[in-house]
Formats: structure tokens, C-alpha cells, sequence
């Protein structure tokens, strides 16, 4: 399948980018985001410094979104967006994207982002040069997110321990930090190692990316974060968990010792005799749903019952 053409704002044909801010979606609604971007794209002393490129990941229920064409136009400001025949998935989708990028650096940002501050751009702009070669990883937070619902409690939980931390603590751990919804990178290095096309639906491509960029650039983290402005059903997202089951398969094919050496690996090698009986799943998933227990309590069920999963469809 060949990468579609964007249509683009008048500005796209006289700037010279030397970042490009990339984000797929599928039925996200990408005018919040790409608004604020392109308010941070406009205040810069050089606009024609920095693209945005949108890419509606072939949903045709996804109407509306050209209007960021008009207020492109109306800023000044290089946009472009493209809308793929057929749904690429989350890899193919980003991938995509940078080969139609012009930029010398490429950022890529989830669509259900936001900014955690008005200079985002110009600190992604600035880390591009001050960082050359580096995979820089800017970060995540709930900052602008309000409190969660009664039944959304789990991955809200599941961010703050793990995803929402500042740059310090995930320096500390580059690779096993890395998310895809906020990064930066050479584009020519990227085109040269991009996502694995064959992970398809949720979970895992940007953990076996990172597995294979890491010997080739490092990576750095820095305090340029955007919210994650979603909130994930208890049960949706523990069957998002169930889902993922065969991305994290594809992922133990391709590198056994990296995920040999996971955190929930061992749980998942103590539970492989039981992995196969249904009762115990039945029994965790209404454990990990019952509002009347702690949320860390039931995240701790929730990952035991996505070891119990995954143990089903591992070779020891």
C-alpha cells in the first residue's frame, strides 16, 4: 500500500522544517491537539521551522478534521493531513507518517494528548538541536486530565506508578521507560529502524523498538511532557490486556532474553502449569473490577491475571 498524499496549507509549500510533528489517529478527534500546536508552531521566531502532519489511520467515520487545514492557513503555519485508504495500525500508521515527513527530526504524539505547557514546540524545537542523534523522549503526565470515574481507576493507577514520572526517574531506566505517545527523533535513523509493521491493535511495538534502538542512539529523557487526555473502562482496559496477548508472543519470538528478563516474566513462568483453566481468569477479573477494593490492590490482581494470559501462549 503506498503512502497517501496530504492535503496541505499554503505555508507547507515555503517552509523549510527542521522538526515535524507527527500524529496518527483513528477516532480521535485531532482538532484540540492540533490547535495548541499550531498556537506553539505560530509564536516561534522562525514558524517555517516546524510541519505538523496529521494522519487519519482509515476510519472514514472520522469527519471534520480538515478544519485544521483553515486555521493552518489562517496562523500561517505548514500543516498537511493525510487520510490511508485502509486502517495501517499503530506501527504502520507512524511509520507512514515519517516517510512523509520533511523534517530533519521527526516528534511523534499520541492523539489523545495535550501539552503540558504552551512552550512545548519550542522546547522539542530546541531539544532537536541540542541533542543530535539522541532518541529524546519527553514524557507523559495526568496533569490536565481531571480525576478519574468510579470505573476507570485501574490504568489511571497504572500511569501514576509507572508512565507519569518526571525525567529523572526515567533516565534512570531509559529503555524501560520508552513510550511512543511523546518522542523525537532523526528522521534518517528512524527510517532506517522503524516500528514493526507486524504488531497490529494495542501494546508492545514500542517496547520492541526501543529493544532495537537502543544499541543504535541513546536514549534520553527530558521534561517536555503531554497529558494523556483518556480514560480507559476498568473493563476495557483489562480486556485491552487480554488483547495484547499476541503482540507480547510476537515480542518474545524476536527477543526471548529482553523479555526473559521483564518484571512479570517470573509470575508469568510460576503460572504457566494453570495458565489453561478458565476459573482462575473468571475469578481475577471480578476481583480486579470491584470498586469496593483499593485501586492498587486491583491493579496487582489485574497484573496477575495478565501473567496468568500471557503464560497460556509462551513455550518455557
Amino acid at each position: 500500500m503506498s503512502d497517501p498524499s496530504p492535503a496541505t496549507s499554503p505555508a507547507w509549500s515555503g517552509a523549510t522544517p527542521r522538526l515535524s510533528l507527527l500524529v496518527p489517529t483513528y477516532d480521535r478527534d485531532i482538532r484540540p491537539l492540533a490547535g495548541e500546536l499550531m498556537a506553539g508552531i505560530a509564536a516561534l521566531p522562525e514558524p517555517g521551522a516546524v510541519e505538523l502532519l496529521v494522519l487519519i489511520d482509515g476510519n472514514p467515520g472520522l469527519t471534520g478534521q480538515e478544519a485544521i487545514l483553515a486555521e493552518a492557513a489562517a496562523r500561517g503555519v505548514a500543516a498537511g493531513l493525510a487520510v490511508a485508504p485502509g486502517n495501517l495500525g499503530r506501527a504502520g500508521a507512524r511509520n507512514a507518517l515519517a516517510r512523509l515527513a520533511r523534517g530533519q527530526v521527526v516528534l511523534f504524539l499520541d492523539a489523545d494528548s495535550l501539552p503540558d505547557a504552551p512552550d512545548f514546540v519550542a522546547r522539542a524545537l530546541a531539544a532537536a538541536a541540542e541533542h543530535p542523534g539522541a532518541v529524546v523522549c519527553g514524557g507523559r503526565t495526568g496533569l490536565r486530565l481531571p480525576p478519574p470515574p468510579a470505573d476507570a481507576r485501574l490504568f489511571h493507577t497504572h500511569s501514576q506508578k509507572r508512565e507519569w514520572l518526571p525525567a529523572t526517574r526515567r533516565n534512570q531506566d531509559p529503555a524501560g521507560h520508552f513510550l511512543s505517545a511523546n518522542f523525537q527523533i532523526d528522521r534518517a535513523l528512524f527510517l532506517a529502524t522503524p516500528f514493526d509493521d507486524r504488531f497490529r491493535g494495542w501494546g508492545w511495538e514500542d517496547t520492541e523498538w526501543a529493544l532495537r534502538i537502543a544499541p543504535r542512539a541513546p536514549l534520553l529523557h527530558i521534561d517536555n511532557s503531554v497529558s494523556h487526555m483518556e480514560f480507559h473502562r476498568d473493563a476495557d482496559w483489562l480486556g485491552r490486556l487480554d488483547r495484547s496477548v499476541e503482540n507480547y508472543r510476537l515480542l518474545y519470538t524476536t527477543h526471548p532474553e529482553a523479555v526473559r528478563r521483564h518484571r512479570i516474566f517470573p509470575l508469568i513462568q510460576a503460572l504457566r502449569p494453570v495458565s489453561g483453566w478458565l476459573w482462575p481468569r473468571a475469578l481475577l477479573w471480578r476481583l480486579a473490577l470491584c470498586p469496593a477494593l483499593p485501586p492498587a490492590f486491583r491493579l496487582h490482581v489485574a497484573k496477575l491475571r495478565q501473567a496468568l494470559v500471557y503464560g497460556a501462549i509462551l513455550s518455557p
